[in-house]
């Protein structure tokens, strides 16, 4: 915490932080250590005045005559100071410990991502959602099916060849993010992360809170819009074979319908996963002018079932009241969602590992290393073993890290 012995400590770091209009209320971020706080406007005049180099009794002048009462400068110094917006710069550039900065990524300019996110392009995102609905329900042998994960014969080969596909179409998926946030000109991180047991790609966007809380909807989106504007492309490609105007090779269209059917899960998981921070989590979040949800949830939630420790209680305490009330019924949807979840992996996701895994053991126990049944059971064993041990280690990564102040 910084130290308030020293008013020019204070005031050097007032200095790294940035301020955003959030409706009635402004916001006080360090994009460098990923903290952000609401506070009433004259908090905000407080942080311009010393930023544009009046001293703290000046700039506590300056706020009392926006809140039109006394304000006690000293204690707002310390309350930013209690909140982490005074900490020492941090050690490894913007967002440390929340995500590894993409030098490519972070050197487009605004300019150059903008036209994906203008008007024409909504446009183009909105008719890619319309063809998408109509195809689905006008022609039904083009919807997606399970089966179609089996596009090769052999069912192993056919995850194993399709996963390297799915996770490049990931990466994209968080690429449109980081797009989005560069055509705001919010910088971004980029992790793996965790929702529960499944393991994911995670854009971190929370520096866009400077920004108008009715522009942040497209970057929010950005990655559904990447994910149906593909599948309609690939509907599109599989109308023309099936209309005769173009000819697919078999093996062809049926990876586009493995393809397709991956797109739509994705698509489908945004809504279903809300309660796990999902895109579509974001916007609802962003609507309900919330600004720590999730948080709030997970520590509403576990207050009400267990218990609090009383560094959780100082924590929650500390959230905004309007944050604490929304979560006190979004705690309903967030238990749902994580029970719905435990269940869809244990009832489908873990017998399908261990039934692959199973097969990889019995073919490993006795391996014949010249043959492709050796390399694939070994590649389903890694594939496996990373996609239900890497869930847990990064759960205890990301909790020391949240105690260590380094995540929020």
């Amino acid at each position: 915490m910084a130290d308030l012995t020293n008013a020019s400590t204070s005031v050097q770091a007032m200095h790294l932080l940035v301020v955003g209009h959030d409706g009635s209320d402004f916001v006080l971020g360090r994009p460098d250590l990923g903290v952000f706080v609401a506070v009433p406007e004259p908090g905000a005049v407080f942080v311009n005045a010393v930023k544009s180099g009046a001293s703290l009794e000046e700039a506590t002048e300056r706020a009392t005559e926006v809140a039109g009462e006394v304000v006690d400068g000293l204690d707002f110094v310390k309350s930013l100071a209690n909140a982490g917006l005074l900490d020492a710069p941090a050690a490894t550039g913007p967002g440390a410990g929340r995500g590894r900065a993409i030098p490519w990524v972070d050197g487009v300019r605004a300019e150059v991502a903008r036209p994906f996110f203008s008007r024409t392009a909504h446009a183009i995102y909105a008719a890619a959602t319309a063809f998408v609905v109509a195809v689905i329900v006008l022609v039904p042998a083009l919807r997606p099916r399970f089966q179609d994960v089996w596009w090769v014969p052999d069912p192993v080969t056919s995850v194993l060849l399709l996963l390297p596909i799915t996770v490049a179409l990931g990466a994209l998926h968080e690429a449109w993010h980081w797009l989005a946030g560069r055509a705001l000109g919010v910088p971004a991180t980029f992790r793996v992360s965790h929702r529960g047991v499944f393991l994911v790609f995670e854009t971190d966007l929370s520096q866009i809170v400077v920004v108008d809380r009715r522009r942040r909807y497209m970057a929010f989106l950005a990655g559904m819009a990447f994910d149906v504007t593909l599948l309609a492309v690939i509907l599109a490609v599989r109308l023309a074979d099936r209309a005769g105007v173009a000819t697919l090779p078999g093996w062809l269209g049926r990876l586009l319908a493995a393809i397709a059917l991956g797109q739509v899960f994705r698509l489908v998981w945004q809504f279903c996963a809300v309660a796990q921070r999902s895109d579509m989590y974001a916007v609802l979040a962003n609507a309900l002018r919330c600004h720590d949800l999730h948080r709030a949830t997970v520590l509403t939630t576990k207050n009400r079932m267990w218990s609090l420790t009383d560094e959780e209680r100082r924590e929650l305490a500390a959230i905004s009241a309007h944050d604490r009330r929304v979560a006190s019924w979004f705690g309903v949807v967030y238990l749902a969602g994580t029970v719905a979840m435990m269940w869809f992996a244990v009832a489908f996701a873990l017998p399908g590992a261990l039934g692959l895994l199973g097969w990889a053991g019995a073919n490993l126990v006795h391996p014949a290393v010249a043959t492709w049944t050796f390399w694939s059971s070994a590649a389903v064993a890694v594939y496996v073993a990373t996609r239900w041990l890497l869930p847990p280690v990064l759960a205890i990564r990301e909790r020391r890290m949240r105690k260590a102040g380094v995540l929020r």
